[in-house]
């Protein structure tokens, strides 16, 4: 799973929202812990990634990169059919 990074940052700066806002709606104590999944150094549990979009009311689709794998192939839904 990937994180888009920009789209993230993009969506909080347009509903103006900082750093420590997004981590306080998270209930989390320090702004770096949200800091670290925007920056893609963290990768966020599903129901993070849920409440990440709510807050952005975005589709969690829109901000991570779902790879699924399933019988050794990989589809990555994103990547448009050949």
């Amino acid at each position: 799973m990937l994180v888009y990074s920009d789209k993230l940052r993009e969506e909080r700066k347009k509903k103006g929202l900082t750093y420590e806002a997004m981590a306080y709606k998270l209930g989390y104590k320090s702004k770096s812990t949200y800091r670290y999944i925007e920056l893609g150094k963290t990768i966020p549990k599903l129901n993070v990634m849920t409440e990440i979009a709510s807050i952005l009311n975005k589709p969690v689709g829109y901000f991570f990169n779902l790879e699924v794998q399933e019988y050794g192939t990989k589809y990555d839904r994103n990547q448009k059919p050949s």
